[in-house]
Order: C-alpha cells, then structure tokens, then sequence
C-alpha cells in the first residue's frame, strides 16, 4: 500500500490544452502507453474535455457544487460525488454549476480489462482495490490495523490485498 498526496503531484495540461490534470496513477507510461489511468483535474470554467477515441471515461465531481456534461448534444447533471461514464471520442462540454470543482477521472481503453469507479461512504468496507481517492473534505480509514487520514484528493495505491474500512468522510474506489 502505498499514500500519495494530492499536494505532490506535479500539474499537467490537458491533451486540447484548455485546462490541467495532476496524474494519480496509471498501468502503463504516459502519454499512450496506459490501458487505465487515474487522475483528478480542477474545473475553474466552462470548458470543452479533451477528445480520447477507443477510450471509455468516468467522472466523479470530488469537490464543488457539480457539472453539467453536454455529451454529443444531450446535457448530464453530474452531482457531487456522483459518477457518469461515457464514450471518450464524445464530444463533451462541461459547464461548472456553483463556482469551481475538484474532480476525479477514470479512463480505460476499449478492449482491456474492465475498470469502474464507485463511490463509498462512512462504515462501508472494502475489498480488492486498485485505487482509492478521498473526495471533499477527506476520509478516515482502516487499512487492515491501520489508521489512515486521507485530505480531499489524497490516494491509497496499491491496495488490492488490503481489507479497507471507511471509518469517515467518502472516497471513489478503483477496481
């Protein structure tokens, strides 16, 4: 198990440049090597996503009041912690609701083993994760005896053998 903290990783833009992600983690080196990959991402405005064909895409609002996404002319209210799934070589305008959002994003290629998010709350356990990351306002957790204290958008990897406990707060879990 490792704990990676939001506040260490390093700003990247995004493939159309309109905006920055910060990596989590991700099966294979980047930019095209991966068949999964984990990321958070800031949304200061309205902007149009990044185009990503072959690629299946999830997307929690961590932080914030939500997101509208306008998937290939249809418009999806994506509430906080919530999570939508769609086609990457979608196009797709997201309209911030209440002012900014923190947010968390799972892509995984067409053709690989399949991959999901799913959001879990206080008293919930868990089992077999790849990934975990704390959404607003952090979590608490019990990672076999220990304790862990996670601030919004710190991660737990590698945790696949771990038995998990959400003791407080909320995290998505990748698996």
């Amino acid at each position: 198990m490792l704990i990676q903290r939001a506040i260490s990783r390093d700003p990247r833009p995004w493939r159309n440049g309109l905006g920055v992600q910060y990596e989590v983690t991700a099966n294979g080196p980047l930019p095209d090597g991966w068949t999964w990959r984990l990321s958070t991402a800031d949304l200061n405005q309205d902007v149009p996503f990044s185009i990503y064909e072959g690629v299946t895409r999830e997307f929690c609002v961590a932080v914030g009041g939500g997101v509208i996404l306008t998937l290939d002319g249809v418009a999806h209210r994506c509430g906080p912690h919530s999570v939508t799934t769609f086609d990457g070589g979608s196009s797709v305008q997201a309209a911030i609701i209440e002012g900014p959002t923190k947010d968390i994003n799972l892509m995984v290629k067409h053709g690989s083993p399949p991959m999901h998010m799913s959001i879990h709350n206080e008293g919930e356990s868990l089992m077999d994760v790849e990934a975990l990351v704390a959404l607003g306002g952090g979590a608490k957790l019990i990672v076999d005896e220990t304790t862990v204290e996670l601030d919004e958008l710190d991660a737990i990897l590698a945790a696949r053998g771990n038995a998990i406990v959400v003791t407080s707060g909320s995290v998505v879990a990748v698996r």
